[in-house]
């Protein structure tokens, strides 16, 4: 497993993705940071004719509607980001207010499978 690092653009996802694609030993799964490079790179596998998710997976760490309305529809991590935020807010107030910082439970994230991901492809 390794990091690719990119401006989160659809382009820099694209570019990513291709490179990836071409090393001599592709990998057979990707998780993007957000959901436009992840429709990004699954046009990508297409247009390589690499099939999602017949040779490769492909993860979206945000679940937006985008998501949803792609082919095929992107397997996604869901989790309610207003409610983070809402924690987040509140802490930083009581520590303004003079708290001491203290430990918040959110809603744990949880990953939504969809059409573009599968078990590996046995090697051969």
């Amino acid at each position: 497993m390794r990091s690719v690092v990119t401006d989160y653009s659809d382009a820099e996802g694209a570019a990513a993705t291709r490179r990836v694609l071409a090393e001599p030993d592709p990998p057979t799964a990707l998780v993007y940071d957000n959901d436009v490079m992840a429709v990004a790179g699954s046009a990508v596998a297409a247009e390589l004719g690499i099939p999602v998710p017949g040779r490769l997976s492909i993860v979206a760490w945000d679940d937006s509607a985008l998501c949803r309305v792609t082919h095929p529809r992107l397997t996604a991590l869901v989790r309610d980001t207003a409610g983070f935020g809402r924690l987040a807010a509140e802490e930083l107030l009581a520590v303004l207010a003079g708290s001491l910082p203290g430990v918040r439970i959110s809603e744990r994230p949880r990953l939504e499978p969809r059409e573009s991901t599968a078990p590996p492809p046995a090697h051969t």
